[in-house]
């Protein structure tokens, strides 16, 4: 799956304690190392994304990346085994 970073987010904040704590909480998934393709950092937050490729979707979504993947301009090949979270608090944490 492809996906493409929104930046400047990182000062928006979670009740959940971080964005990879609220994806985790909310996925129900572990994950131990960077999902992006070839990458084995395990230096992971919760990244602010968007859906790439043809995707007409302006919704953001949360997904674990390495601090070097979730700074990166452009679209990134991602494993599809992990579940975008929403990034929208009114639906999540705070609902």
């Amino acid at each position: 799956m492809k996906i493409k970073n929104i930046n400047r987010t990182s000062q928006t904040t979670c009740v959940c304690g971080s964005w990879l704590d609220h994806w985790k909480k909310f996925s129900g998934q572990p994950v131990t190392h960077c999902p992006a393709s070839r990458c084995l950092n395990e230096d992971l937050v919760g990244a602010h994304v968007q859906k790439g490729g043809d995707s007409k979707d302006p919704e953001w979504y949360i997904y674990p990346l390495c601090t070097d993947h979730s700074s990166y301009l452009g679209e990134l090949e991602v494993s599809d085994s992990y579940m975008l979270i929403s990034a929208n608090k009114k639906e999540t944490c705070e609902r």
